[in-house]
């Protein structure tokens, strides 16, 4: 996989799969501009970075708050230049179900799994139609294939996300631009074993980082509007307990 000199924004990059990403992208010399609401933790995780070649700069970020977004964006765009790569990945899945959320709770879900996406990338796609070229890259969810019991707005939040992408994909494959969703599954740190996928444990943030870095490639502009899960198989239907690949 080739990056001929591009820029890339991380949102939520501090966490597990942000920071993964964000190492992946530094050995193909990836200048990296990370955002996330802890800005210590980031600013800390930036200086790591930096102190192993990586060309990096952090910023505060509330994709939350569209002021925050409209700042940090036009923030960035000046200190990069141009951004060439957009993954948004920041979010989180609270618990809640159909009967049981609020209705604070549930704009409050949506607001971060999928309306952040819309508004951080019409903030930044518009230069990537205007430069002729972007790669953007969305964090789905398998929760928002299957569904998850319990999760009821983050699910369908994340179903959002995916017909986002693919109306994004088609408005923009005149430009240059593809854009197209990642589904993780469960994700930890380590590869710990689980009954709850085909391939027997759950996935680590490097894992997914992988997928990530290759549809932000050169190589792939021919991909555009795919949701591409990355979960052990968990997708593909229900588990036979005595399956033992």
């Amino acid at each position: 996989m080739t990056f001929n000199n591009r820029s890339a924004v991380i949102t939520g990059a501090a966490g597990c799969i942000g920071r993964a990403l964000a190492k992946e992208f530094v050995k193909h010399n990836v200048k990296l501009f990370l955002t996330d609401i802890d800005l210590e933790k980031l600013e800390a995780f930036a200086a790591e970075l930096r102190s192993e070649g990586g060309h990096v700069t952090a910023y505060y970020l509330d994709v939350t708050d569209l002021d925050s977004i409209t700042q940090a964006a036009e923030k960035i765009l000046a200190d990069a230049g141009r951004i060439d790569i957009l993954v948004n990945n920041a979010g989180s899945w609270p618990k809640g179900t159909s009967l049981e959320t609020t209705d604070e709770s549930w704009l409050n879900i949506i607001n971060l799994n999928l309306t952040s996406v819309f508004r951080i990338s019409k903030a930044f796609g518009a230069k990537m139609k205007e430069n002729g070229y972007g790669r953007i890259i969305n964090l789905g969810s398998i929760a928002g294939i299957v569904g998850l019991p319990e999760r009821c707005a983050y699910s369908v939040a994340k179903a959002g996300v995916t017909m986002l992408t693919k109306t994004m994909a088609m408005e923009l494959a005149k430009c240059g631009v593809t854009v197209n969703c990642i589904a993780p599954g469960v994700i930890k740190d380590t590869p710990i074993p689980t009954a709850g996928t085909w391939l027997g444990r759950y996935g680590t943030g490097t894992e997914v980082a992988n997928a990530i870095v290759f549809l932000a490639s050169d190589e792939t502009a021919f991909i555009t509007g795919t949701e591409f899960p990355v979960d052990g198989g968990r997708t593909l239907g229900p588990l036979n307990p005595t399956f033992k690949g």
